[in-house]
């Protein structure tokens, strides 16, 4: 059993969104916790609208400062929709981190992004030029992931992505159905292997 879970991240882990009749508006990384045990001590240092090198300088000395035994690291979507796409600097910002937070000796959860584009009304090209740049961050995690056999959450294919009643108004955000939605595919996750 985990003790302390720290995660990392922008808007997407700090849980901003539309709150939805049945659910309470909370990250989705609240949502985990109370599910997985209510012992858990968890801190969430997300931070909305942040790139991944952001996230690196502001984020990850806190986090391995804390100890947690169990982290994630969900980033790379602001890269891509503020139009700093980078995919070399993407990977190597990523592999920095899940280096460092591997040589603490946490368990590390990590997701691809999910399919922007089902959602957002954008002109063809624009979609066609999201999508490459999503698949191309989705690469990087997946070799991360395999390289140091990480925890893996597929964003791209669960469900979730089509289901425009799990999203905020914005397009981009969860709501907070959504959030609870993400909590269990995580929770799932993580369970199916130490069960």
């Amino acid at each position: 059993m985990w003790k302390h879970f720290v995660a990392l991240g922008d808007s997407f882990t700090e849980g901003i969104g539309d709150e939805v009749e049945g659910a309470e508006l909370k990250s989705w990384v609240a949502y985990f916790a109370q599910k997985y045990t209510p012992e858990l001590k968890y801190s969430n240092l997300a931070k909305r609208g942040l790139v991944t090198k952001e996230i690196r300088l502001k984020q990850l000395e806190k986090a391995i400062a804390l100890q947690p035994d169990l982290v994630s690291l969900i980033a790379g979507a602001n890269d891509i929709l503020k139009g700093r796409w980078n995919r070399n600097e993407y990977k190597n910002e990523m592999e920095l981190m899940v280096d460092s937070l591997s040589k603490s000796g946490a368990s590390i959860i990590i997701a691809n992004l999910p399919d922007f584009t089902v959602r957002l009304p954008l002109p063809m090209e624009q979609k066609q030029l999201l999508k490459e740049q999503l698949l191309e961050a989705n690469e990087v995690i997946q070799s991360l992931s395999n390289e140091y056999k990480l925890y893996h959450i597929d964003c791209w294919n669960h469900p979730m992505a089509n289901d425009h009643t799990l999203w905020s108004k914005d397009l981009i955000h969860p709501n907070s159905r959504g959030y609870r939605e993400i909590a269990e595919m995580i929770f799932n996750r993580l369970t199916v292997n130490i069960k």
